[in-house]
């Protein structure tokens, strides 16, 4: 089996789900809104930002507004307001974090309405290459997600995970041409969200 491609292709693939393939759910969504900030994701233990060229050995990143946190197997290959990916030769796996605000109506959905549109747009985006072995509902702070492990057709395995908080919405992704190993399941669980610094 040939190793996957480029994270830079995992990495548009998530981000076009986050930008362009939100289902409107009932009411016209308004289109995304422009990032307030364009500044990378900090290290939490260190003051400069990570260059790409240096090694990220399971450094936990805060978002750029603090409300997140994660940590990052693997080399960082893209550290942008939005998104944080990384590429861990250990497990040959590509690692994905990307977020952005939603619209304001999506503060109207009962947890029913917000479980489908995070199906319905992860299924049409994500894994419309693949298919989908496991769909999973997910909890974060009280606040629905959902979880998909999908067989890709080039071979390779993805699991993904999608939350709604609030009007923030998180996309994270580990995809390897190999098996998911341990080191995908330390960097689901080090997803956290601090509900304070998410604003409606």
């Amino acid at each position: 089996m040939q190793p996957i491609k480029a994270p830079e292709i995992i990495i548009a693939i998530v981000l076009s789900t986050i930008t362009v393939g939100i289902p409107k759910p009932g009411v016209a969504l308004v289109n995304n809104q422009a990032s307030q900030v364009n500044s990378a994701l900090l290290p939490t233990k260190q003051l400069k930002i990570k260059q790409s060229t240096l090694v990220a050995l399971d450094d936990t990143y805060e978002g750029p507004q603090h409300d997140f946190e994660i940590q990052m197997p693997g080399t960082i290959v893209t550290n942008e307001y939005n998104k944080l990916a990384s590429w861990s030769a250990v497990s040959q796996t590509a690692y994905v974090i990307a977020h952005r605000y939603m619209p304001p109506e999506v503060s109207y959905l009962s947890t029913q309405e917000i479980r489908q549109l995070l199906q319905s747009s992860m299924r049409e985006n994500i894994a419309n290459e693949g298919k989908v072995v496991r769909s999973t509902n997910l909890v974060i702070d009280g606040y629905p997600g959902l979880e998909l492990l999908v067989q890709n057709s080039d071979g390779s395995v993805a699991q993904y995970q999608a939350f709604l908080v609030k009007r923030r919405m998180y996309i994270l992704a580990a995809v390897t041409s190999k098996e998911l190993t341990s080191e995908t399941i330390n960097f689901f669980d080090s997803f956290g969200v601090f509900l304070k610094r998410i604003g409606y």
